[in-house]
Order: structure tokens, then C-alpha cells, then sequence
């Protein structure tokens, strides 16, 4: 899953959303983050990474990638992810009560009062990625453009995701219904896994 859903489905606090979006700039054990961020933020990197391979081995997910032209398959990970958060954020109102552009809005405050939680390379992306309002740029298929040219910028390697809206507007339904199945599961998932944790 892309940013917009790990934060949604992260413990509503600042430490829960900025631990589940760190899963994506933090490597290494769980265990041998200990004393590196509070423990909050260590298990919202560890839900992050829960979340990441019930993803990575549903079958909805794999569909998915099938639904792809065969050059981007290799990129499925990257480009379903945004596929979903796209979804989310064009539905948001089925997934959350409060606006999406205050959701975001509270988020990126997140970020802003607790720096030493951030990466260094979180910490030198984040005027950025406000000021171009990265978490805002999914709800629509213009917006969803920009956002894989921004994401092929990365490596000439992953050039070719650039035209990636393409294959979602020829396979918009099928996607979307993949999704759909999915998501559901995906709750249950980080539920049973919120439970065992506090457990």
C-alpha cells in the first residue's frame, strides 16, 4: 500500500501516522530499532511492514499486476500501491468521516512538530512534499499523472512507470474491484494485528 493508505489505516495519533509512513525510509530489524524512536512510532514501522506483505501476497494484488502492460509488471509494487491509494482518495468519504484535505492537512502538522522522529531523507523531503502536496495528488487521474512522472524522476530504472495511468484508465474496473475485494481484508488484517500487538 502507498502512503495515503498506510496513514489511514495507522493508529490515529502522531506517533501511529508517522511511524507507518517511516516503514518506507527505515531499514533493518524491528528489534534493533529500540531506542531510535519511541515505541508508538516502532510499531507503527512494524504495522507498516505487516501491512506491506499481506499486500505483496494477496491474490487481488497479484491480479492486479496481470492487469498491467508486461514492461511495468516488474514495477507492480510502485504502481498498484498508487493504484490504491488513488481509490481511497477518490472514494475517501467511505473510509474516513473527516474531509480528505484535513486529514492531509493534520498530517503534514504531524511531520512539522515532531522533526526528530524524521529520517534525514524524510526530513530533507518533507518541504517538498507539502508544498507540492504529495498525499493530495491521487484522487484524480490529472493529478495521478504528475504523480508517476514524480515517482519515475527517481532512476532512469523506473522510467517506464511514467505512463502507468494508462494502464489503469484501460483496466479501470477490474482494478477497482480488485481493490475492493481487497481492502476489506486488508482491515481485518491490521485489526487482528493491532489486537495481538496490545495483547
Amino acid at each position: 500500500m502507498n502512503f495515503l493508505a498506510h496513514l489511514l489505516l495507522a493508529d490515529q495519533s502522531d506517533a501511529g501516522r508517522i511511524g507507518n509512513f517511516l516503514g518506507d525510509f527505515v531499514r533493518g530489524r524491528i528489534d534493533s530499532l529500540d531506542g531510535q524512536w519511541p515505541a508508538q512510532v516502532i510499531d507503527g514501522i512494524a504495522l507498516h511492514r505487516s501491512i506491506d506483505q499481506f499486500t505483496d501476497s494477496h491474490t487481488d494484488f497479484r491480479a492486479c499486476r496481470q492487469l498491467l502492460a508486461p514492461e511495468r509488471r516488474r514495477f507492480a509494487g510502485i504502481i498498484v500501491d498508487i493504484y490504491f491509494d488513488h481509490f481511497i482518495a477518490s472514494n475517501w468519504h467511505r473510509y474516513h468521516t473527516e474531509p480528505l484535505d484535513d486529514f492531509i492537512a493534520q498530517f503534514y502538522q504531524s511531520l512539522l512538530d515532531n522533526p526528530a522522529w524524521l529520517t534525514p531523507m524524510l526530513q530533507q523531503i518533507m518541504p517538498r512534499m507539502i508544498e507540492e502536496n504529495w498525499l493530495g495528488s491521487y484522487g484524480s487521474l490529472d493529478d495521478l499523472r504528475l504523480t508517476f512522472e514524480r515517482v519515475s524522476w527517481r532512476s532512469p530504472r523506473i522510467s517506464i512507470i511514467r505512463h502507468a495511468v494508462d494502464d489503469l484508465e484501460a483496466n479501470y474496473q477490474p482494478l477497482q474491484q480488485h481493490f475492493e475485494s481487497f481492502y476489506p481484508q486488508l482491515e481485518t488484517h491490521v485489526a487482528s494485528w493491532k489486537n495481538q500487538a496490545k495483547g
